[in-house]
């Protein structure tokens, strides 16, 4: 076989089933013989722009748990994908990129001489738990074994694989790895789980804060069960809302929001649980957690990295739960009042638009990518959602453009399941090539565009930071109707009191064909800001 049919032979082994990318001269030959040895078996996808890439395997990982693939050429392909690495790196997705490079021979040259010229492993490092070159064709099954036992053990992350001409077109016989499942952690210590159960049965209101590694160890049923018991609510980090479905009764939403703040500030003792403590999590660190802080967390790196807590319990977290949960008492029922309270407090704010309407149109399933951009912010109290894989957004790297793509690469995932976009007008024109894609391939998901004419968030800080001055944030957009049109795809513009937004999405929905939805909204660009 040659170095490219080994690779794919090896990706097949791990499962992989899709790869999204753009093919150049540093990569045909990976082309060719995922061409050869991949069809029917590995579905490609070609993106108008290699930002894409990473995002839409970001999508398709973070819906579905498994490793999302994309493949550019080496220097710009691939620092245009880096952005989609960075926001796996900071939200702990499975992502892989992979490139091809010059000739071996070569490499003893200076990079930036180099056509594509980029010392990729210097550039990745950072963003990746593993990058490597396969500087033979022996080694091509042992890079790619490694990087998917990084992105399959402890916290998830991205990786990024480098491959030669000479070793992709080389020959050799090899032996293809099987796959790399994840690997249990090790059990939590008795002592440690003793200590912890004596202090929360100390407690009367404690409260639960979790973050995505509880999903990662698919511990949702243990952190419901445990909330359950102790009758303590759950506040989850923006990683993990939806691992506690938000319509139960003791669901916080995010640890950020008016209930999840206030409730903090009533409860005398709070069980940290999967979660990193980071910055936009703990408003840049000035969150003070209620004591004694219980952190049961996996990775020991993470153990009072960022507060020092006063027990701890390391190891396998579902294990932990089920642990901590079996030296509970059944806890009182004195939260049910004060959040009674407290929800009655936050709902007599009236609500932003488009959310309420487009959660009562959509399916409990339906698959929400979110932008960065005003009404988008605040989908995380004002948009429930049931499952954590049900919600996507780009939680810490926070890239402007991220949601229609994404969308893209979940769709690819969830082919029976709906799955919409939702972007303001800046984010969605990032991206917005990709609607060639969509068309390509069939991909039908449906992109809402909140339409104001401005990067209105961004205006709003400039306001308040800058005595009311702003700069270069208003917008001049297309027709975005007639824009989505001119790709085939059904379009329409909602009225601007959205009386008729309900109706509209549902036949988006029924479409069956790549779908845009304009919201108007530049009359009310102040309400924005």
């Amino acid at each position: 076989m040659t170095g490219g049919d080994i690779l794919v032979e090896c990706l097949k082994a791990q499962g992989v089933r899709c790869v999204f990318g753009m093919p150049g001269t540093q990569n045909i030959q990976i082309y060719d013989s995922l061409l050869r040895r991949g069809k029917g078996e590995i579905d490609h996808y070609l993106v108008r722009h290699e930002f894409a890439a990473t995002i839409m395997a970001d999508g398709y990982a973070r819906s579905t748990g498994e490793v999302g693939v994309a493949l550019t050429v080496p220097g710009p392909g691939a620092t245009n994908a880096s952005t989609g690495l960075l926001e796996a790196f900071t939200d702990c997705v499975p992502v892989l990129l992979i490139t091809g490079q010059g000739h071996s021979k070569f490499y003893a040259k200076d990079p930036s001489k180099m056509f594509h010229g980029l010392d990729q492993m210097r550039f990745f490092e950072p963003l990746t738990k593993y990058c490597a070159v396969a500087t033979t064709v022996d080694a091509i099954p042992r890079v790619v074994e490694e990087a998917f036992r990084a992105m399959r053990s402890g916290r998830p992350g991205p990786t990024m694989l480098e491959f030669p001409a000479d070793v992709i077109s080389g020959e050799g016989s090899v032996d293809i790895p099987s796959r790399i499942d994840r690997v249990q952690e090790v059990p939590p210590a008795p002592i440690d789980i003793q200590a912890a159960t004596e202090a929360i049965n100390a407690a009367r209101m404690p409260i639960i804060y979790a973050g995505s590694a509880v999903v990662h160890a698919d511990a949702c049923g243990e952190l419901r069960r445990l909330a359950e018991n102790l009758n303590a609510p759950v506040a989850v980090t923006r990683c993990a809302k939806g691992a506690l479905r938000e319509d139960h009764p003791l669901a916080l939403a995010h640890v950020g929001g008016f209930v999840a703040r206030q409730a903090m500030a009533d409860a005398d003792c709070m069980i940290a649980i999967g979660c990193r403590f980071t910055s936009i999590d703990t408003g840049n660190w000035s969150f003070e957690p209620p004591r004694p802080l219980i952190q049961i967390e996996a990775d020991p790196a993470e153990i009072g990295r960022e507060y020092a807590c006063d027990i701890s319990v390391g190891g396998d977290l579902k294990d932990a739960l089920q642990s901590v949960n079996a030296g509970c008492k059944p806890g009182e029922k004195l939260w049910d009042s004060r959040l009674h309270e407290l929800r009655q407090e936050f709902h007599a704010q009236p609500p932003l638009p488009v959310l309420p309407q487009m959660r009562a149109a959509l399916a409990d399933d339906a698959i929400l990518s979110v932008d960065v951009h005003a009404i988008g912010y605040a989908s995380f109290n004002e948009f429930p959602v049931y499952d954590p894989k049900t919600f996507l957004y780009p939680n810490i790297g926070v890239a402007l453009g991220y949601a229609f793509p994404a969308a893209l690469g979940a769709k690819v995932a969830h082919p029976d399941t709906a799955v919409v976009s939702f972007s303001g007008d800046g984010g969605f024109m990032m991206g917005a090539a990709e609607l060639a894609t969509a068309m390509m391939y069939g991909i039908n998901v449906v992109a809402i565009v909140v339409n104001d004419g401005a990067l209105s968030a961004i205006k709003g800080s400039q306001r308040r930071a800058c005595d009311g001055r702003t700069i270069d944030t208003d917008l001049v957009n297309p027709d975005f109707v007639a824009f989505a049109q001119s790709f085939g795809a059904y379009a329409a513009r909602v009225d601007e009191d959205l009386s008729n937004f309900e109706d509209v999405l549902h036949d988006a929905l029924a479409a069956n064909r790549p779908a845009l939805i304009e919201v108007p909204m530049g009359a009310r660009q102040e309400d924005l800001i």
